[in-house]
């Protein structure tokens, strides 16, 4: 996909996403709370302040007593954690996961933006191929765009506990994490999930599936099935294997939902046969009360 196509995608299909996102944004109910931040002194005024808030050695210093003085801190961070791996390549309807992956990180790139956050971005596969740290800079959300038409950027293994980890580390609490993946082969993200909600204002889990990660209809007879990163393929009928790779199949997609709502985070499910601004507005209206 180029990037004037994913611009296009955004401006023609997201509108109703991008006006409810920028809402949700505007008015910080994608955050728990307003942080404070430390914004200057003044003198104390007895009867009025709280002593806790004295500032000591500046008063000492001065041989006049100051309180320590708070704002509400604005800056917020909206980060994007994309999977590129090769997973992310596999597609039997009109755009593969990760086109229609790309169009929803543009969207919330371009949705934050409007808004006035600072919005990041990181791309992974076995590492990180893609890095942009939080900025508000008008060239922003086109690198993002940039990086996600990058063909260099896509294949491989998927390492979600090394991206997440690296999250963790390099990420301030003030942030709302959005990992856009498959969640076909993630690793044993149990705990780092658990540990991403605990630390940032928000997380959201944003699975990005083909109808054929799920279901196979009926009447194919033998079809091949192929290891994305070994290359290895196997010949199967699939009437004979249809009833047990559907099970497995929806308790692995159900797992990844309980283990992201179970740690604390939000979490949605979303098909390339459909369109993802209606289903993921409800859900954000449902979910965050707006």
């Amino acid at each position: 996909m180029e990037v004037y196509d994913l611009i296009e995608e955004v401006t023609r299909h997201a509108r109703g996403f991008v006006e409810l996102l920028t809402v949700l944004l505007k008015y910080r109910v994608l955050f728990r709370s307003s942080g404070l931040e430390f914004s200057g002194l003044r003198e104390y005024c007895p009867g009025e302040d709280d002593a806790s808030r004295i500032e000591w050695k500046s008063s000492l210093r001065a041989q006049k007593i100051y309180i320590k003085l708070y704002e509400e801190e604005k800056d917020l961070d909206i980060v994007i954690l994309f999977d590129s791996s090769a997973n992310m390549l596999f597609g039997t309807q009109e755009r593969t996961k990760e086109e229609y992956a790309a169009i929803i990180a543009a969207t919330i790139s371009f949705a934050a933006t409007e808004v006035g956050d600072n919005v990041g971005f990181a791309m992974f596969n076995e590492k990180l191929v893609a890095t942009l740290e939080p900025s508000k800079s008008s060239s922003q959300y086109f690198q993002i765009l940039k990086s996600l038409c990058d063909k260099k950027n896509y294949g491989g293994k998927c390492n979600m506990v090394d991206a997440l980890t690296t999250m963790i580390n390099t990420l301030r609490d003030r942030t709302a994490l959005f990992i856009i993946s498959d969640f076909t082969n993630p690793g044993d993200i149990d705990e780092i999930v658990k540990m991403c909600a605990g630390k940032f204002n928000k997380v959201y889990g944003i699975m990005v599936r083909d109808p054929r990660d799920e279901f196979l209809p009926k009447g194919l007879g033998y079809i091949t099935l192929s290891d994305p990163h070994t290359g290895q393929s196997v010949t199967v009928d699939a009437d004979q294997i249809r009833e047990k790779f559907e099970r497995e199949a929806l308790n692995q997609s159900k797992y990844i939902e309980s283990l992201f709502i179970g740690g604390g985070a939000g979490f949605i499910k979303l098909f390339t046969n459909e369109p993802f601004s209606e289903p993921t507005i409800r859900y954000l209206k449902y979910i965050e009360g707006a």
